[in-house]
């Protein structure tokens, strides 16, 4: 038997081998064809699912449903790869955006003075943004707002500096934001009316979003971002400029309160001076004098009464709290404490205020108090004190702890000089120094009530429930003593000023 020998076609020397592959199939060659093992992968992945090592017996429907699904994918993968670009933007926009917030915070956190911050807020936002302009103005009283921070070109910058003011009126973004207290835009400033518009559009400015910058509950300002190219800018503007504007909101109650404390630290450390310096007199112009009251929160002009308490124990207030009791009663005051005395400032508006203000000394007093008459002018502070003083020196009165300097011609002159008067009154008094004190004293009282009463027997006997008869029987005893006779003025006069400076001062 002759065998016939097979013939076999090299498909890669002809022309046309590709197209006839293509056509006859697998099988063309008429050997086994190469597993698809390696083909491209998604071939891969539709011959691995047949149990033919060959592909033999392949149903081309089943083939065009493996195949060509997997032509089609690269469509979505397309897309997908799409997505995950623009959310890797996205995401590395967002990162950008907190360190941008994070710088501005640690700059808050730091207490970096607000203009600083301001200035910082402007470059961060006008880069997370992409806008070619950014600022940041402050709302005026009068219908105004001003540039207190701004990042641009320096062309744009030129035209409208940082501290330019300028009026909202009209249909401005300013106005909107500042009536709302909301985000708000405008798309094209080409035809839009005011002086506002017309300076946006001199810099260079074709479309803007503003949002308001909210501090204790109203808007303090706004934050605005600003496009040279025409049409809206993007739809996220406003919330991603919010967060900046969050940021200035934070950095304007941090340095108000910053500020507070300041001058409060300062006050505190020069308070005590300036009110020494009333105390002691060393205020002559009135000028100065002005400037004292105001950062002693006192009204420039009196009536004053000076209080001076004597304090149990050093650094121990003897009158606990009273300047903030005081203010509570609507009452201006300036305290001092010094080793043994606290002292006190007080404005007094009428005699009703000062019966309260008295109440309250009372209320919380400890221990003795002295108190001036009116003064009208802070320079006689030195005085008053004096006087205030002076009124510590007298018997305490057992139903008051409190001693009111009268003012009167014959007070003055008791307690003006005291150490001169004492000695003086020596020699005039030294007559009932072999009596009781009891009895001293009571010639002394008998004495002040004949004076207090117009020198009237009868009314003086009244107020001491006794006889006429024992008024006059006592009165002949202190002329008797005192070597004067109380029907001549000059002796009356001389009497009545060594009584008073017994009671005052001895």
């Amino acid at each position: 038997m002759t065998t016939t020998p097979v013939k076999t076609r090299d498909l890669s020397r002809e022309p046309n081998a590709a197209a006839d592959a293509t056509r006859l199939g697998p099988h063309a060659t008429g050997a086994n064809p190469p597993r698809n093992n390696a083909l491209p992968p998604p071939y891969e992945d539709a011959s691995a699912a047949n149990d033919s090592p060959s592909g033999a017996g392949v149903d081309p429907a089943a083939r065009k449903g493996k195949f060509g699904p997997a032509v089609d994918d690269r469509g979505g993968q397309l897309d997908e790869s799409l997505d995950s670009v623009r959310l890797t933007a996205e995401y590395r926009q967002l990162v950008a955006e907190q360190a941008a917030l994070r710088r501005v915070g640690a700059l808050v956190a730091r207490g970096v003075a607000p203009p600083v911050i301001f200035g910082a807020v402007a470059d961060e936002m006008r880069r997370c943004v992409g806008a070619i302009t950014a600022g940041i103005w402050r709302f005026e009283p009068r219908g105004e707002v001003t540039l207190v921070a701004a990042a641009a070109e320096p062309a744009a910058l030129a035209k409208w500096p940082v501290g330019t003011r300028t009026s909202i009126e009209g249909n401005t973004l300013a106005r909107v934001v500042q009536d709302t207290g909301r985000p708000a835009r405008i798309d094209d400033y080409q035809n839009l009316p005011g002086p506002l518009a017309a300076s946006v559009r001199d810099a260079g400015v074709r479309a803007a979003v503003g949002v308001p910058v909210i501090v204790d509950g109203r808007v303090w300002g706004l934050a605005a971002v600003g496009s040279f190219q025409p049409g809206p800018m993007p739809a996220e503007t406003e919330v991603r400029t919010c967060h900046f504007a969050e940021l200035i909101a934070t950095a304007v109650v941090a340095g108000y309160r910053d500020e507070q404390k300041r001058q409060l630290l300062g006050e505190t450390a020069q308070r005590p001076f300036l009110i020494d310096s009333l105390l002691e007199g060393r205020v002559v112009d009135r000028w100065s004098l002005w400037e004292i009251a105001s950062c002693l929160r006192l009204p420039a002009n009196g009536p004053f009464v000076v209080i001076a308490a004597e304090v149990l124990a050093v650094e121990s207030e003897a009158l606990p709290e009273i300047e903030s009791k005081l203010r509570g009663l609507d009452v201006y005051s300036a305290w001092r404490l010094q080793p043994d005395l606290q002292v006190g400032i007080v404005h007094v508006e009428s005699e009703r205020q000062l019966d309260e203000i008295l109440g309250l000394v009372s209320r919380l007093a400890m221990n003795r108090v002295g108190v001036s008459a009116r003064l009208d002018d802070l320079r006689d502070t030195p005085h008053a004190l004096h006087f205030a003083k002076m009124m510590l020196r007298g018997r305490p009165d057992v139903a008051s702890p409190i001693a009111v300097f009268d003012g009167s011609i014959l007070a003055t002159a008791a307690v003006s000089a005291p150490e001169v008067m004492v000695k003086s009154i020596g020699n005039a008094l030294k007559g009932f120094d072999d009596l009781s004190d009891d009895e001293r004293e009571m010639l002394f009282e008998t004495f002040q009530v004949w004076q207090d009463n117009d020198a009237s027997v009868r009314s003086a006997a009244e107020v001491l429930i006794c006889h006429p008869n024992t008024v006059r029987h006592r009165l002949r005893r202190i002329e008797k003593r005192t070597g004067r006779s109380l029907s001549r003025p000059k002796d009356v006069a001389e009497l009545c000023l060594a009584f008073e400076v017994h009671r005052r001062l001895m």
